[in-house]
This record gives C-alpha cells, structure tokens and sequence, in this order.
C-alpha cells in the first residue's frame, strides 16, 4: 500500500508537470551543483537528457517491444480489476508492436529531453544535522518555474493523498509534503527556474537553499568531480565512508548508453593488500548482483552480448587501485535482437 502511494503521488507529479506549457520546456535549466550540501562527500548524477538521445534506445526499444510487447500487455491485463480497462489493454496489446515504431520513440525521447535534464544524489555522508545524514536530491527540470510549481502544488492538496505544509527561506517557499501512508514527510523547493531541490528534513534543505553556490564540497571529492563528461548517462563519485578510510580512499564510476553501452569503474585503497582484498569482493558482489540478468540473456538468444559481455567484467589490480570495465557493442546487440524468433 505505501508503494501503491508514493507512485500514485510521484505519477500525480508528473501529470502535473506536463500540463505545463510547452514553451516552457525551451530552457535548458541551472546546474544543481549549486546545490550540493556543504562538505559534500558523494555526488551520484543521471544524466537524463544524454541517455534520451541514445540512438541504441531508439533502434532498440521498437525491437523489444515487438518481441515482447504483447505478452507484457497482456499480462499486466491480468492484474487490472475493471472489465473495460482490461479489454482495452488486451485489444490494443496486437498493435503495440505496430504503433511502437523508431519514428514514435524518437519523437518521445525528444519531448523528454524537454521534461527532466538530470537527476543529483549528493550527501555528506561524515556529518549529520539533528540525527540526519546531509542528503540532497535535485531535479534539472527545464520546464519548471516557482509559478508552475504554484500551479501543480493544488493537484497535490486535492489529491488526498498527501498533508502539504509551507514555509519560507529567504523568499523561497519550501514545501513540506508527506503522504498520509509514510512515516515521514519530505521537503522540496523551486529555488530558481529549471530546478527542484528535495531532501528528507528542513534544517538540511534549509542550509541548502542559504548556501546556494557557495557551499563547498570536500576538496578530495571536487577533484573527481572534475572527471565528470556530458557524454556520461551515469556518473559516480565517492570518497571512502568514515568506517573504512583505512582501507579505502575513494570511487569513481562512469556508464554511457549511447550507440553503445561504456562503462567504467575505479576504486582507489590505501594500500596493495587491501586492493586484492576488495578486488575479490568486487567480483564476487559484480557476480552476484548480475547473476539473473546473466541467466536471463542465457536463455534469450537476443540478449547473448550482454551475458557475454558481463561475464567478461573483473576487478584487476594495479598497484593499490583497482579497476573495472564494461563494454557491450549496439551493434551486436540489435543483430541479436533482430535475428531472434
């Protein structure tokens, strides 16, 4: 029940958003790294907009849908409790296939470019404000405005699902919204044009706001932030958490879905030994974590270069620094796609 909610609530949000106007969706949006906490210590940045442009996506999702688009439908009829809708998924499940063409997603993927640029987790993971750990989430919505935020705030109030309470820090409102199924409410704000600024208590989103683009993160962190490139769907960077500096320094890690799937990723350790030690727990929780998706592309033939390509991904040392890399070729994954029955 409280999962039905929030993505009852975060579908609400996004209704909303897109009753906007599009000439709004124009703008291209500030940075959040304007809003990272003080001292931050990890950043974790989606790139939304660049993965929206992956020619792989585009040729890819068609292929997919046609492959198992009605079976999919048609399963998720089952679950649908009312008659009619369950008879209009089953009647429009034979012509997904059919209506889910290149041209279509990459008309959609354009319009999304205009929706949501980017997602940012970053925190301060070694010092804690009233109990809580400095954790700040933005949105890159180039859309979006304080009015428009004024516009959907309503749908949220009339929805029922959710107590909304306001409050304001130097002439930005700040919105405190929890739903009637969670034990804790969260707190968001329009700060400027093109941006949302989320985080799980006031005073940390409050320090924030007031440290908009001074606030500075961990030296050692700003230094990895500086390998950060558009072209990355994923960027990752990390410096050891308090329990473990004596073993760990940092982490870096980078995934790109473009016409191909890139990824990277880089683990500094303090020391030789503790290299090898992490090297071996790296591969063994890289297995574990993708066990299922490679016993699934076993036995789909059209997933066959990605199994294969992550079967080949292992942790290798180098001095006190470890390092692992994906690589899936687009081109051998649609041909597998394409040749599958």
């Amino acid at each position: 029940m409280l999962k039905r909610s929030k993505l009852s609530l975060m579908a609400l949000l996004c209704v909303a958003l897109l009753s906007l106007q599009p000439s709004l969706a124009l703008g291209q949006g500030p940075s959040p790294d304007k809003y990272l906490p003080e001292g931050a210590d990890m950043v974790v940045q989606v790139n939304l907009s660049q993965l929206m442009g992956s020619s792989l996506l585009q040729k890819g999702i068609p292929l997919v849908v046609k492959k198992y688009g009605e079976d999919v439908m048609n399963m998720v009829a089952n679950f649908v409790p009312d008659d009619n809708t369950k008879k209009m998924i089953q009647d429009m499940a034979p012509e997904l296939k059919n209506k889910v063409t290149e041209e279509a997603v990459s008309q959609m993927m354009t319009m999304a470019k205009g929706f949501v640029k980017e997602f940012v987790f970053s925190a301060n993971m070694k010092e804690e404000i009233n109990g809580a750990p400095q954790i700040v989430m933005t949105l890159g919505i180039p859309m979006l405005t304080s009015a428009t935020a004024d516009q959907f705030i309503p749908l949220l109030q009339n929805s029922g699902q959710v107590d909304l309470k306001t409050s304001e820090v130097d002439g930005v409102t700040i919105y405190e919204i929890k739903p009637n199924t969670a034990p804790a409410a969260f707190f968001m704000a329009v700060p400027e044009d093109g941006i949302m600024v989320m985080s799980i208590t006031k005073d940390i989103l409050t320090k924030t706001l007031k440290n908009k683009g001074k606030a500075k993160v961990d030296p050692k962190l700003a230094a990895l932030l500086s390998q950060r490139k558009s072209s990355y769907t994923l960027f990752v960077a990390s410096l050891a958490p308090k329990n473990k500096t004596d073993e760990l320094k940092h982490f870096v890690a980078n995934l790109t879905v473009d016409k191909d799937i890139n990824g990277s990723a880089f683990i500094a350790c303090v020391d030789e030994d503790k290299a090898k030690e992490h090297a071996k727990e790296a591969n063994e929780h890289f297995e574990q974590a993708v066990a299922m998706i490679v016993g699934f592309a076993d036995d789909h033939p059209e997933l066959k270069p990605l199994g294969e390509a992550l079967k080949k991904v292992k942790a290798e040392v180098n001095g006190s620094n470890i390092s692992m890399k994906l690589s899936v070729q687009g081109a051998d994954l649609l041909k597998a796609m394409k040749d599958s029955k």
